[in-house]
């Protein structure tokens, strides 16, 4: 049943990240700072060795980038998710406090701050950016939106 719920609750918490960064992109509020098949791009080469990248745009590209995107995308809400319905599991306060869900929608911000922007070229929390603080802002907007979305499932779904 963990499994399960992981699973859902992770697909389901992704779905509503990205349907708000979607919704707040065309609205100019976040501004997206990598094309998806730049993403799936950067997953498809961590398999073949390469962690560094001078310009991920520049990088030659694979086939099926987009699909990887949104792949890699679900598989590590997933996990995020998952653990997250541990905690629940072991400290059921966990369910019952929207701040809660969001504060850790906001800390899985350290992936992209710590491994994907660096790998870029782009530095730790895109130091090197010329948009430094619409990437940062873009990153804490689209995860505390993950975390919103940890809390719809666990209001909605969760036994």
């Amino acid at each position: 049943m963990f499994i399960i719920e992981s699973i859902l609750s992770g697909v389901f918490a992704t779905f509503i990240m990205d349907a708000f960064a979607k919704f707040l992109a065309r609205r100019k509020i976040i501004h997206p700072f990598i094309t998806s098949n730049e993403l799936g791009r950067w997953f498809l080469y961590l398999f073949r060795g390469k962690f560094i990248h001078v310009d991920i745009s520049t990088t030659p590209p694979l086939k099926n980038e987009k699909l990887w995107c949104h792949l890699s995308h679900y598989i590590i809400g997933v996990i995020l998710s998952g653990f997250y319905l541990y905690l629940v599991y072991r400290f059921p306060v966990f369910s019952k406090h929207i701040w809660l869900a969001i504060i850790y929608g906001i800390t899985t911000v350290v992936f992209p701050w710590f491994w994907l922007l660096p790998s870029i070229n782009l530095g730790f929390i895109a130091i090197k950016a010329e948009k430094r603080l619409q990437i940062i802002n873009t990153n804490i907007i689209n995860h505390t939106n993950f975390g919103l979305g940890i809390f719809l499932w666990m209001l909605l779904f969760h036994p």
